[in-house]
């Protein structure tokens, strides 16, 4: 995870606008239910599937000015734990 967190460092000081997306565990439900929070509060969920990721990114693509120079956590709600929830 350090090196993760030096290369997002690395993003987060360039003048790049960015988008950066910290995921939960990936799954490969068929579910689009997800949440985000801003780099610096606890993040909440242990899952996530790659159908709500997906989605966030086509926001973003759709809306470029959404989430520019963001640090988002997503996950799905309720599933909050030590471990990812089945």
């Amino acid at each position: 995870m350090e090196d993760t967190r030096r290369a997002a460092a690395v993003v987060e000081q360039s003048p790049l606008d960015y988008t950066i997306l910290r995921c939960a565990y990936m799954t490969d439900e068929p579910i689009v239910d997800y949440e985000l929070t801003e780099k610096g509060t606890p993040f909440k969920g242990t899952i996530i599937s790659r159908q709500s990721i997906a989605k966030v990114v086509v926001d973003l693509i759709d809306q470029p000015t959404l989430g520019i120079r963001a640090s988002w956590g997503i996950n799905q709600p309720n599933t909050d734990g030590d471990r990812p929830v089945y």
